[in-house]
């Protein structure tokens, strides 16, 4: 019995222990489920806050980059892009602060159009005169178009019976009329092969009036008198120019002039002329009777495979009571030119020369250009320019000399640009040089094809150049770093005339030509920006304190805002 009550009681121990053991795992399990359940409920929670704070951030960093394109479209646009500085911008939203930086990529044109198709070999010019405003170019075929200018919209066409071989040149003609003198290859009998030929324009279609034949290709454009400041021009109504038979001719173009030659007024040089004549207003002795002669100063650079100078003549003209004819010599009463000083370049073969910094020097001061050689040599030559009591006195001297290591095919240009003069000079190793006037090199652009025209700026210092990839390429000097491209305009085949540039409206408009169209693009305020947003570290800072941050790059101007694309990313 006593063996029997103790099995029994050791039963109900044991059956306790089953029962305590299995609380204690259900306990257990109890305890991992809920354990589970919690860290689930911690990790949610965390990431529920997480994803509430990222909200947040990109909220406003998104408000941020509407605030910044906004800006963009009210505000005033830099004509610079790479100076473009507005911004940054601050936010503040759901309780934290952003900012947005921009930065100036691209400018878009607000027109570009193809113009008339034809073989653009020679530089075309902006005929801004006598309430006249139109580019005028000319092709291979004779064919010379004006656009009016700021449109790509023919105002009129003549064609000149032969090719164009050098920019138009227009100088004031009667009250209300315009003188517009095209170099030609026409073969004409009054032109015979080589001419320049004299249109009377007023505001429509030039007329046809008469030729003015040339000893050779007229393959630079022809010019008249221009006075320093003060002074009344001797002889309103002659044109000169020169050719590469080494000719200076000089013609009456005047209405009642029909086109004649000035007597004792055509010389042979020795060596083609080269660049468009300088020609100034000089002495005037009109209150000295018989003896009484008015001067011209004519500068022309002349150049043959050995040496290339900067030759001074005077043309000058008896306006006395005696006639007479010059001997040639200076001495005399009668008209004619005479030669007064050359002035060694140094270098020859295939030159070329810049237009001058100014169209003509002032009283003490003086104007400059860069001859240029195929190889590269450069050198400067200047004319300065004084006065005694019969008016404006000239002088020429050389200058500064350099080079640039590759060919040179197209004439520099002198830009009185913001900051200082620079010369830009395109080359065929497909590189934009810009020098100083001492011709050391600043800045220079690596092009992808050979640049075989020349390169002009506008006023704010922007430079333009055409190269054999068919493009007119739009480059910036920064404040600090390389050269920045803003645009690139065309693809229409080899640029062979180089750019025209000048305000239109409230931008700027290009014209420049190929082996087989013209161009035209009008710029205006249309940029393309990148857009940097993040939240910064408090209100007004621009350091950036957290992530994600937004990138935006999108196109304001005057047809509205255009988001090319947009990224949130989190950087280290």
């Amino acid at each position: 019995m006593t063996r029997v009550r103790a099995l029994l009681a050791d039963r109900r121990r044991r059956q306790r222990g089953s029962v305590l053991s299995g609380v204690l795992i259900i306990v257990a399990m109890l305890a991992i489920l809920i354990g589970a359940l919690m860290t689930q409920l911690s990790s949610a929670f965390a990431l529920s806050r997480t994803a509430s704070v990222r909200l947040a951030n990109e909220a406003t960093v998104n408000s941020a980059v509407e605030l910044a394109l906004h800006n963009l479209q009210i505000g005033p646009v830099p004509a610079v892009c790479v100076r473009d500085g507005r911004g940054p911008w601050p936010v503040t939203l759901n309780g934290r602060s952003a900012v947005v930086t921009q930065t100036c990529t691209a400018i878009v044109p607000d027109v570009a159009a193809s113009l008339s198709p034809g073989n653009y070999q020679v530089d075309g010019f902006h005929e801004a005169i006598s309430g006249i405003n139109d580019y005028v170019v000319g092709d291979q075929s004779g064919l010379l178009r004006a656009y009016h200018f700021g449109t790509p919209n023919v105002r009129w066409s003549v064609d000149a019976g032969g090719a164009i071989t050098a920019p138009a040149f227009a100088m004031p003609g009667s009250p209300g009329h315009v003188s517009l003198l095209v170099p030609n290859a026409g073969s004409r009998s009054t032109c015979g092969g080589h001419c320049v030929s004299l249109y009377d324009q007023q505001s429509g279609t030039p007329t046809f009036r008469c030729d003015m034949a040339a000893g050779g290709a007229v393959n630079s454009a022809p010019a008249a008198e221009a006075s320093p400041q003060g002074f009344t021009r001797n002889f309103p109504g002659y044109v000169f120019f020169g050719d590469a038979g080494g000719q200076i001719s000089i013609y009456d173009a005047s209405t009642n002039g029909g086109c004649a030659p000035v007597a004792q007024a055509s010389v042979n040089l020795g060596a083609p002329v080269i660049g468009q004549p300088l020609v100034f207003t000089g002495t005037n002795t009109g209150s000295r009777g018989e003896n009484a002669t008015a001067v011209a100063d004519i500068f022309v650079v002349t150049s043959n495979s050995n040496t290339t100078r900067l030759e001074h003549w005077q043309y000058v003209e008896n306006i006395g009571n005696s006639g007479g004819e010059n001997d040639g010599s200076g001495n005399g009463n009668g008209s004619g030119l005479v030669f007064i000083r050359s002035v060694g370049v140094g270098f020859g073969g295939g030159t070329l020369v810049s237009a001058p910094s100014s169209p003509v020097p002032g009283i003490g001061s003086s104007v400059s250009q860069v001859v240029a050689g195929i190889s590269g040599a450069l050198r400067v030559v200047t004319i300065s320019a004084s006065s005694n009591r019969s008016g404006p006195t000239y002088s020429a001297s050389a200058g500064a000399s350099g080079n640039v290591p590759a060919s040179v095919t197209s004439a520099p240009y002198w830009c009185r640009c913001p900051g200082g003069d620079l010369i830009g000079i395109g080359s065929t190793n497909h590189v934009l040089y810009l020098l100083n006037t001492a011709l050391a090199t600043r800045w220079t652009y690596p092009a992808p094809a050979a640049i075989n025209t020349t390169p002009v700026a506008d006023v704010n210092g922007d430079w333009y150049f055409g190269a054999d990839d068919g493009y007119v390429y739009d480059v910036e000097i920064p404040a600090s770093g390389p050269i920045f491209n803003a645009a690139r305009f065309g693809s229409i085949g080899p640029i062979s005339s180089s750019p025209i540039e000048a305000a239109c409206g409230t931008g700027l408009c290009l014209y420049f030509g190929s082996t087989s169209s013209g161009y035209f693009v009008q710029l205006g305020s249309t940029r393309t920006n990148d857009l940097r947003a993040c939240i910064s570290s408090g209100p007004g800072s621009i350091t950036c304190a957290a992530n994600p941050r937004l990138w935006a790059r999108a196109t304001v101007g005057g047809s509205g805002v255009s988001v090319q694309g947009w990224s949130y990313y989190s950087p280290p």
